[in-house]
């Protein structure tokens, strides 16, 4: 069988519209915890419709703008509970993460911010881990409830009856923690962050090229743009190629964090923003180096690869180029031609091509 990559935006998530639909029910105060699970969610929709007083926290920058247009009450940061009042709400809605340790510290923070009898409402996939999920929260709040099935997602409502409880293991998730030496480069990363605890195979891929990809400039780049930066992995060695000013951001909070911690003890010059695919930055660059986050929630998403193929052309220098990195099915080549003249697979293994990009 063919492997095909869909051009198409995903739906909405079908366990964040069972949230939604519990959550037109209420009158009280409302939080709710929206990830990455929560891109595609109406929030025009949800300002209309919803009869309760709500809140919204974000570790997703695109989404906190959108529900700020939307007219609601949204802060973003790093499910940075803190300045919530303990026991103010009726109830919270989290759509379950695949991630333990984010899941495990959403439902901590729920057990203090809920009021006593008040609501921990649970959505997701049974490959989730939901029903375990479930149990732990039960456990903690001491309640007896079960997931529910509405065809493939699962959906539960936790009452919390105030104890003395151990708190699930979210392993620190607030802190950062060194994650070992990785070629010379001592570096830190957190719970929240894709796949931070190793070094993504993709972009270990585009550093070990990156040698050849800088024999294309006529002179030195001085100025990079790391464009989803996660924890900083890759701006981490633009200093052993002489780039003095260096640029990362992300739309997640984490990574944003991280980074901004990784570079505090060195003397590169670099700025952490925050961004959609770089939509808050003006400035033009001699080159961007990109691996490029084509998933919505969990599933892959095409239109992805357009958005970040746009903020390029329009923030890369007119002598300057680019490099991505992209599994080896996913036809960037081909989206490429629409923005950019020189287009070359630059190197290419079983998993990932590097594709050079320039005006």
């Amino acid at each position: 069988m063919i492997e095909t990559f869909s051009l198409q935006r995903s739906m909405i998530d079908k366990n964040v519209s069972l949230l939604l639909e519990q959550l037109y029910l209420f009158k009280g105060n409302y939080l709710i915890v929206a990830d990455e699970n929560w891109a595609q969610a109406n929030w025009a929709d949800v300002s209309n419709r919803c009869q309760c007083e709500l809140q919204i926290i974000s570790n997703r920058y695109d989404i906190t703008q959108q529900a700020k247009t939307a007219g609601l009450s949204v802060t973003f940061n790093d499910l940075d509970f803190s300045q919530l009042e303990n026991h103010y709400y009726d109830g919270v809605l989290f759509r379950v993460c695949k991630e333990r340790a984010s899941s495990h510290h959403v439902i901590n923070q729920s057990f203090r911010l809920l009021k006593p009898q008040g609501s921990l409402l649970l959505s997701g996939d049974k490959n989730d881990g939901i029903k375990a999920y479930v149990k732990n929260a039960c456990n903690l709040f001491g309640d007896r409830t079960a997931a529910k099935k509405n065809g493939n997602n699962y959906l539960a409502t936790i009452t919390l009856y105030p104890s003395e409880k151990a708190p699930l293991d979210d392993k620190s998730y607030a802190k950062t923690r060194d994650i070992g030496s990785l070629e010379d480069l001592s570096l830190r990363s957190k719970p929240g962050i894709f796949g931070w605890e190793k070094v993504d195979r993709g972009s270990a891929f585009l550093v070990e090229h990156l040698p050849l990809f800088l024999e294309r400039f006529e002179q030195p780049p001085e100025s990079l743009l790391d464009l989803g930066c996660g924890y900083g992995y890759l701006c981490s060695h633009a200093a052993q190629f002489g780039i003095g000013q260096i640029t990362a951001t992300d739309n997640n909070a984490a990574a944003l964090l991280a980074t901004t911690e990784n570079f505090q003890t060195t003397s590169a010059k670099v700025q952490v923003i925050a961004s959609d695919a770089g939509d808050t930055i003006s400035q033009r660059f001699d080159t961007i180096w990109c691996n490029p986050p084509f998933h919505q929630g969990f599933a892959v998403d095409g239109d992805m690869s357009s958005k970040f193929l746009e903020a390029s052309k329009r923030l890369l220098a007119p002598r300057g180029h680019a490099l991505f990195v992209v599994n080896t099915f996913i036809p960037l080549e081909q989206k490429a031609k629409k923005y950019f003249r020189s287009i070359q697979v630059l190197a290419k293994n079983s998993s990932f091509k590097l594709i050079a990009l320039g005006h």
